[in-house]
């Protein structure tokens, strides 16, 4: 029998969880917004080079679904007049995330007179209701948020751009495929995918990785007995059913090189609600429906999300569509990765703070929010 890789231990069904999971964390949960918040409002060159003042800071609350507030800051440009501005609405990706995770890009937005909404996810910091990763509940907040900032007279409701990390790029093309009148949307390493096909792509490639010698012939049947066990959920079928299909899995995974113990802790992990939600994932078919400015980056070390290929073959027949490439930044675009595991992010600089990405986004936003008409935006893909 092949031997599972010698660093599996529970750190195995964790990180098999990580690549099932249809929005990947992001890994800002918790105390960087206050710090990132601050560094909002300091002074920001803008495109000639010049020195202009940070954002003017408001607070904000919008209603989204019953009992569903979320508190959130609108970034104002100062230096711009009056507006009404273009917006960019900033959509944070898996995990119970607070404001704060887009301040060196809010601060380039800024300077190019484009104001920002962040706010913090249902149940988390000082937005109401209860925390819950669900896909179709994050979308209806994304657009609850579009929604209340068109109807404030400082901002130019038809020149509004969603912006998504991680998860939030999934959720981004998903609020905007249901709005036509969203103007732009942005993806940093979005997920690309449609259903459970998609869950078992990167449950197969992170199992090919963790196994010495792993073969399709063996890790292949292992992924379909797990992606059967989560359609069974889906299905609601009984329990004797999900038994008997947990235990297949289980035998399935242990044939693929996993020790049993292993095997039973990666089905444990694998078969939990977020995973059963993969069925409702359509970020591919919310891309190809777009005809919209789309620009969708990422980075060649990261680890977490490697789905290019795929935004360029559902962006295929969008003209106005860029896919971007930016060489050795990670999933979390900071400068000086090494390896581009998830855990190297606290040693690196700003959290999408590259002032490659910051460049990129902000001269594609600049020019797509823009009140010319965004013809070309699609070259260099």
């Amino acid at each position: 029998m092949m031997k599972a890789m010698t660093d599996l231990s529970w750190g195995t069904p964790i990180r098999l969880l990580t690549a099932l999971l249809l929005l990947p964390a992001t890994g800002i949960a918790g105390g960087i917004d206050a710090q990132s918040q601050a560094a909002v409002g300091k002074p920001s060159p803008n495109r000639l080079g010049l020195a202009v003042p940070g954002p003017m800071a408001t607070d904000v609350r919008i209603s989204s679904e019953p009992d569903v507030v979320l508190a959130g800051t609108l970034y104002l440009p100062a230096g711009h007049g009056k507006g009404p501005y273009p917006l960019a609405v900033m959509i944070q990706g898996n995990g119970p995330n607070k404001r704060g995770g887009f301040s060196e890009l809010i601060k380039r937005l800024s300077a190019d007179g484009i104001a920002a909404l962040e706010y913090d996810k249902r149940g988390v910091g000082q937005s109401t209701g209860a925390y819950e990763e669900d896909l179709e509940r994050l979308t209806a907040d994304a657009a609850a948020a579009v929604a209340a900032m068109r109807h404030r007279s400082d901002i130019a409701g038809s020149r509004i751009a969603l912006v998504g990390h991680s998860g939030g790029g999934v959720i981004a093309p998903a609020a905007a495929a249901a709005d036509p009148n969203i103007a732009a949307v942005v993806t940093l390493a979005g997920n690309v995918g449609d259903g459970l096909p998609y869950v078992r792509k990167g449950l197969y490639r992170q199992m090919m990785k963790m196994v010495v010698g792993g073969r399709d012939t063996l890790v292949g049947p292992a992924a379909d007995a797990a992606m059967t066990l989560l359609q069974a959920r889906v299905d609601s079928r009984d329990a004797t059913t999900i038994s008997r299909l947990r235990a297949n899995a289980v035998d399935r995974f242990e044939a693929a090189g996993f020790p049993r113990a292993q095997a039973e802790q990666a089905l444990t992990m694998i078969d939990v609600p977020d995973a059963w939600k993969g069925s409702k994932l359509r970020s591919a078919w919310d891309l190809k429906a777009l005809h919209i400015p789309v620009l969708a980056v990422y980075g060649t070390k990261d680890t977490v999300v490697d789905d290019a290929p795929a935004a360029r073959a559902a962006l295929a027949s969008n003209h106005l569509a860029r896919v971007v490439m930016l060489d050795g930044l990670e999933h979390s675009f900071q400068e000086g990765a090494v390896t581009g595991a998830p855990d190297e992010a606290s040693k690196l600089g700003p959290y999408l703070g590259s002032p490659r990405l910051v460049a990129v986004v902000g001269d594609w936003l600049r020019d797509a929010l823009s009140s010319k008409s965004p013809r070309g935006m699609g070259k260099a893909r």
